[in-house]
């Protein structure tokens, strides 16, 4: 069962969503001087049939100057990857037992796969079909597995290597292609002989004991010599003559997913509890890594929007946008990530569910582009948070490093708080 569609290009200047900045006034009885703050319009949140808005017509234009390619072939490639990660979170939602994947092969071709018998999703992809009719969307069936099997299977293959005398790292992915989970790691005695071969044995009864074991899924462990298998991108970790402070603001939340509840702002989980912005102290409120990511929050100091900075490839603080509302990413989907030392710029999502030590569930990028200081920086596309950036993994396969980033629509089951949408 196949879909296609064509994606009617709106101009710039008819298309939704206009950075129209308003000035308020905000005053604190025990900050700075009074300063002029701004706000971003409200946007609406994504609707699978939208074309394209001016939040994205400016990230288009990033992804095409970083990329070297015209602004035509931006468009043609990207402008409906965030259209279709919709589509795939609402089908996702629709039937969590079933769903498999999915993933943005180029400009022309996708798929969604289910664990047996593909359900019908034609209401789903319709609308989309009407806004990209050149995209070819393949619906696979009898992959043997659901995601929420496989990302409890890499959970429990990771944490129990990572948990294994011994191991001093540990990075955990799945391979689609060879269908394995794959676990690398460092010793913290390299010469340990043995250790490959007894890791590989807790690797297979771990799995043996998950119910993917019976999906023709396999699990393996590979030992890394003289290698970091990853780090975190905060500036207050301190490394050997580097004294640095302070990481990346990601997103504004708010305690309930009401529009009512205690406002904050989320960065990564190392940044440590002492933060402070325009010269504010901010008040620690929990952490987590582990399970669900990579995250923090914060509260204190000026009010907390729900606004971020896109930033630029050379500007941090600049291009003021609303957020909409969180999006699940897809495997092929180029999000745009703005940071403290390395700003702006947009990569292609590679795999979902990596695992590295505490944490799992984090999304691995294409390359590395990120740098120290850029921890819990806004992941989006558009106006949808997509996630806040966590860090770096090694992967033996070049270009070796690879960033990674915490998935904004898991921060309510870490954190028990929401992106703020207004």
């Amino acid at each position: 069962m196949r879909y296609r569609s064509t994606f009617r290009v709106l101009s710039a200047c008819t298309a939704a969503g206009s950075l129209l900045l308003l000035g308020s006034l905000a005053y604190a009885d025990d900050g700075p001087a009074p300063v002029v703050e701004l706000q971003a319009a409200e946007v609406a949140a994504l609707r699978i049939d939208d074309s394209i808005s001016t939040a994205e017509m400016q990230d288009l234009r990033l992804v095409a100057e970083q990329n070297g390619i015209s602004l035509d072939e931006a468009i043609d490639r990207y402008a409906w990857n965030d259209n279709f990660s919709l589509v795939v979170d609402t089908i996702r939602k629709a039937h969590p037992e079933s769903f498999t994947g999915a993933e943005i092969v180029d400009a022309g071709h996708a798929w969604i796969s289910f664990k047996g018998p593909a359900p019908n999703v034609a209401a789903v992809l319709d609308p989309f079909a009407k806004i990209a009719p050149t995209v070819e969307v393949e619906v696979r069936a009898d992959e043997g597995y659901s995601e929420h099997q496989l990302e409890k299977s890499i959970e429990s293959v990771h944490y129990a290597i990572y948990g294994s005398p011994g191991v001093r790292q540990a990075a955990t992915s799945f391979d689609t292609d060879t269908r394995t989970i794959v676990t690398t790691v460092v010793l913290t005695d390299p010469e340990r002989a043995s250790a490959a071969a007894d890791l590989n044995e807790t690797a297979q009864a771990t799995l043996a004991a998950v119910s993917t074991s019976d999906a023709d899924i396999a699990a393996a462990v590979t030992v890394a010599r003289n290698a970091t298998l990853g780090g975190d991108d905060s500036a207050s970790y301190h490394y050997g003559g580097e004294v640095l402070s302070g990481c990346t603001s990601g997103f504004g939340t708010r305690a309930s997913s009401s529009t009512s509840g205690t406002r904050g702002i989320a960065t990564a989980g190392r940044c440590g509890n002492s933060q402070g912005d325009d010269g504010y102290t901010l008040t620690s409120r929990g952490g987590h890594q582990g399970t669900h990511g990579d995250f923090q929050w914060h509260t204190g100091g000026a009010t907390h929007s729900d606004d971020f900075y896109a930033g630029t490839a050379t500007v941090t603080e600049t291009t003021l946008r609303d957020v909409s509302g969180s999006g699940a990413p897809t495997v092929g989907q180029t999000p745009c990530k703005n940071g403290a030392t390395n700003h702006a710029s947009c990569q292609e999502v590679r795999k979902l569910g990596d695992c590295r030590d505490s944490m799992c569930n984090l999304v691995q990028m294409g390359a590395r582009l990120a740098a120290g200081g850029d921890s819990g920086g806004p992941i989006y596309w558009g106006n949808t948070a997509y996630g806040l950036h966590s860090g770096r993994r090694y992967d033996p396969v070049a270009p070796f490093d690879r960033d990674q980033f915490a998935r904004a629509d898991r921060i309510d089951d870490a954190l028990g708080i929401y992106i703020a949408t207004n």
